[in-house]
């Protein structure tokens, strides 16, 4: 079974690449253009979906001008049942955002594998009024087998300016076991992070190629890579978190 889960997994990304590719590329050019504009690329996901949040954060060999919009209502560290009725609030989302500094150079990216709960749609929703790209991540075909969870009927992925399918099948979850209620073994996280570093290795290429250069993190494991690191915080004080 680690054999076909391994199997699965190569599947998924060979599909992301071979069907989201210029998706991904365009996401690129956006965060570069944000880049360049002095702006922020703002990560958003509720539930699992926020462990991608913070993977594009803070991460080595990862773009610096990221911050990850972390409500811990919506996080399962307190509890799925909460953070699960949390996320269907109507509302929520712009009480969240009421607290984030948020400028229209940034672009907003929305993490959500079903794309049917209010608050990611209305992350989407209200980014969109504050004129900022929105870019969905999101499985096509989940949130094409459900409803809207909120009263617009709308789903993320008919919200977002750019959507990028992360090629998951339904319920996320990919291997099929006897004896068990539902199938294991779920892709999302592995296809998100692809994707969300896809991106960034496609606004670097931008940047590299206008001779921009990109405001990437060292680890900070390695020599001098503390000191870069608080660099580039100074470069974007008041705007990344420290």
């Amino acid at each position: 079974m680690i054999d076909l889960y391994y199997e699965k997994t190569i599947e998924a990304i060979n599909k992301v690449h071979d069907t989201q590719k210029q998706n991904i590329a365009e996401a690129g050019r956006i965060v570069a253009n944000t880049i360049k504009g002095d702006g922020m690329v703002q990560v958003f996901g509720t539930g699992h979906s926020h462990i991608l949040a913070i993977e594009m954060y803070g991460r080595a060999g990862g773009l610096v001008p990221v911050n990850p919009i972390l409500e811990s209502n919506l996080m399962m560290h307190e509890g799925m049942r909460k953070s699960s009725g949390m996320e269907r609030l109507t509302g929520y989302a712009a009480a969240v955002l009421a607290n984030v500094d948020i400028s229209k150079k940034d672009t907003m990216i929305v993490i959500s594998q079903s794309g049917r709960n209010a608050v990611p749609i209305e992350m989407a929703m209200e980014a969109k009024k504050r004129s900022l790209p929105t870019i969905a991540i999101t499985s096509l075909a989940h949130a094409k087998s459900v409803l809207s969870r909120h009263p617009s009927g709308k789903r993320l992925f008919e919200i977002a300016d750019l959507v990028i399918d992360n090629c998951t099948p339904i319920g996320d979850a990919c291997i099929p076991v006897e004896g068990t209620p539902a199938p294991i073994a779920p892709l999302s996280t592995i296809t998100g992070t692809f994707i969300l570093h896809s991106i960034a290795c496609a606004a670097v290429s931008i940047l590299v190629a206008e001779g921009v250069k990109p405001p990437v993190f060292i680890s900070a494991n390695s020599m001098d890579g503390e000191i870069h690191n608080l660099e580039m915080f100074q470069k974007y004080r008041g705007r990344v978190k420290f």
